[in-house]
């Protein structure tokens, strides 16, 4: 089975494609633009070039045919539309990365499933645009016999990806979480904390996703892929600080005040958070029977301080994020331990 990866070294892709390119039956080949050659595992094929540049790619990929094209850089309409002009008509299926945050759950910490909870977050302008996505996959299989699959990550991370809601701007600076802890710092948490979220070792989701990738049974489907361990914010944030060894310290702000000082994009998306994520995955384990959750949130953690002792050049702080949370812990009140 012939399959392209579109992206392939993020925080989830990667581990997809660690994990493919030990499948024997698949010939994997990764689409990018070979910035992080590290991430690219043993036996893949590089591919390297910007997806935003349809002609380039149509030349760099002319006469290949690929079982499967998954697509994990498209944030908009447009992206993806462009992506599938360019793979249609030479791809047996169509996976899209959209997201978990597509859903607007109606009550509080709600159980979150594919048939019950509503793909209708509009408050949120990330989970609109996958949302305009996912339509546009329907209606091109009702026209045309698009076998698609539509995937909805939830929070999943890696051991360079340190799991927290009011994070900076991307996971090469996680560790400037880590390091707020380890200097006594408050990290900031929308409302009270209480919300529930689930949390998924990348390599875990990696087992569900691979048996997903020339599935018939997931054709014209859509899943969310995720661990079965529900905590709450307070409760992952705690468990950061016992990682460690440090107590975690946490400023509470209403959720929509933090959104409004924070702005665009990230505010939205606390907004949203305030609702809870508790996601119920019996779907895709029934479709991939081998999609057993092995890591622990704890565990993970664990691993997560391991790599970046042994990897002290990803310690990397955001001086901005980091003055940023700073006067904003002074503005809107006290941080008590947990």
């Amino acid at each position: 089975m012939r399959v392209l990866l579109i992206g392939g070294t993020g925080c989830i892709s990667s581990e997809v494609a660690a994990l493919a390119a030990k499948r024997s039956n698949i010939e994997l080949y990764l689409l990018n633009r070979g910035r992080r050659p590290k991430f690219i595992p043993e036996g893949a094929y590089s591919l390297q070039g910007d997806i935003s540049r349809p002609e380039e790619i149509r030349e760099l990929t002319a006469g290949m045919e690929f079982e499967v094209v998954a697509d994990f850089l498209s944030y908009s309409l447009e992206q993806m539309e462009q992506t599938l002009n360019l793979f249609q008509e030479r791809c047996g299926q169509f996976i899209f990365i959209s997201s978990a945050a597509v859903y607007w759950p109606r009550h509080f910490n709600e159980i979150i499933t594919e048939e019950n909870t509503p793909a209708g977050n509009t408050l949120w302008s990330y989970a609109r645009n996958k949302i305009l996505c996912e339509q546009r996959l329907a209606e091109e299989r009702e026209k045309n016999g698009l076998d698609y699959t539509v995937v909805r990550p939830a929070f999943t991370y890696n051991n360079l990806r340190i799991f927290h809601p009011v994070g900076p701007p991307h996971q090469e600076y996680s560790w400037t979480i880590a390091h707020r802890i380890l200097q006594g710092k408050p990290l900031l948490m929308q409302d009270d904390g209480t919300a529930l979220c689930t949390v998924t070792y990348a390599a875990d989701f990696a087992k569900a996703f691979v048996g997903l990738m020339g599935n018939p049974g997931a054709y014209g489907e859509a899943f969310h892929i995720t661990s079965d361990e529900w905590l709450t914010y307070n409760r992952a944030a705690e468990m950061l600080g016992e990682a460690l060894g440090v107590p975690t310290r946490l400023c509470h702000i209403p959720a929509h005040i933090l959104g409004l000082e924070l702005g665009g994009d990230f505010g939205e998306k606390l907004i949203s958070f305030a609702r809870g994520a508790a996601v119920d995955s019996r779907k895709v384990r029934k479709l991939v029977p081998e999609f057993v959750c092995t890591t622990s949130f704890a565990q993970g953690l664990r691993k997560c301080i391991q790599f970046y002792e042994e990897n002290p050049e990803f310690k990397v702080v955001h001086q901005e994020w980091e003055e940023t949370m700073d006067r904003l812990a002074e503005k809107h009140g006290e941080a008590y331990p947990l």
